[in-house]
């Protein structure tokens, strides 16, 4: 039996690969059942080829939990469910794979909403996002309208990116489906080419914005392995990640996973905020100081 007809067998919504920005192909999207039941994002993966799940937020799990967890079954059944799985060969349909760089309709120099949100909500130079970091803005359009669009650079080109709401009550981050990118999103370190000696690890863009160049973001509290390993090639490592309990959960076991690698690696607990952005400038001054300058 295959994943998808186990969920629909419980009831359980799915998208498949391809269909959704947050499902990308060789994946099954569910609603994370640890940080977001019932929310229409699909942000947990299950890998149609293994035993293990991945959620964009919380980062990875294994099959037989996530089972437990959106099945509400007997363990043992969770368990025969998995060894039973009918694995297969995953399909990947021509316009599911990646390819040339695709750039939404739209994006332009930040309009005054842009950078006003920036500015006062943020606390952020919109000249310096503009010429740093390549933040351009998206007015009215089809698609992404009135977003902030954000280019991922790697090597000195961009290879894909994403975009974040200026305003409440619409999604944060709209990240370019598979078929728009060249590299996948979470291959590589958001803020990696401006970074020498030490790298600052965090979560989202603008905390990477907030604290300057020197600091990355994995896109997402999960991280991927590639990311894991161009975290490790710098030799001073530094996980400042949210300060709610998951992330730091996470940023910790990041940490354990970087110290086989040589160089040093550290963990900060923010103390101002629940985040870089949020914290006092002061703060965030100390950390480069400590670690950056």
């Amino acid at each position: 039996m295959k994943i998808q007809a186990i969920l629909k067998h419980y009831g359980v919504p799915f998208q498949e690969g391809g269909t959704h920005p947050h499902v990308r192909p060789g994946w099954v999207g569910i609603d994370c059942p640890w940080c977001g039941m019932r929310t229409s994002k699909w942000h947990l993966g299950i890998h149609l080829t293994g035993n293990f799940a991945s959620c964009w937020r919380c980062g990875s799990h294994s099959l037989y939990d996530v089972l437990i967890e959106v099945l509400k079954e007997n363990p043992s059944v969770c368990y025969d469910l998995v060894k039973g799985l009918d694995r297969g060969r995953v399909e990947v349909l021509p316009q599911q794979r990646r390819g040339k760089l695709v750039i939404p309709a739209g994006v332009g120099p930040m309009l005054p909403i842009h950078r006003k949100y920036l500015s006062l909500q943020r606390g952020l130079d919109p000249d310096e996002m503009d010429e740093l970091w390549g933040v351009r803005g998206i007015g009215l359009a089809a698609e992404y309208a009135w977003r902030l669009w954000i280019p991922v650079y790697h090597h000195g080109e961009i290879v894909s990116w994403t975009t974040r709401a200026i305003g409440t009550g619409s999604q944060r981050y709209l990240h370019a489906p598979p078929s728009q990118e060249s590299q996948p999103l979470k291959s590589v370190l958001y803020g990696g080419d401006l970074v020498r000696h030490a790298v600052v690890v965090c979560e989202g863009p603008i905390d990477a914005w907030t604290i300057g160049p020197g600091a990355v973001a994995t896109c997402g509290l999960g991280y991927t392995r590639s990311q894991l390993l161009e975290i490790s090639k710098f030799p001073i490592r530094v996980v400042c990640f949210d300060r709610e309990p998951a992330a730091q959960k996470r940023a910790k076991r990041l940490a354990r996973q970087l110290q086989v690698f040589p160089g040093e690696t550290h963990v900060v607990e923010l103390e101002t905020g629940k985040d870089a952005n949020e914290c006092q400038r002061s703060e965030i001054m100390e950390l480069r100081k400590r670690f950056l300058d």
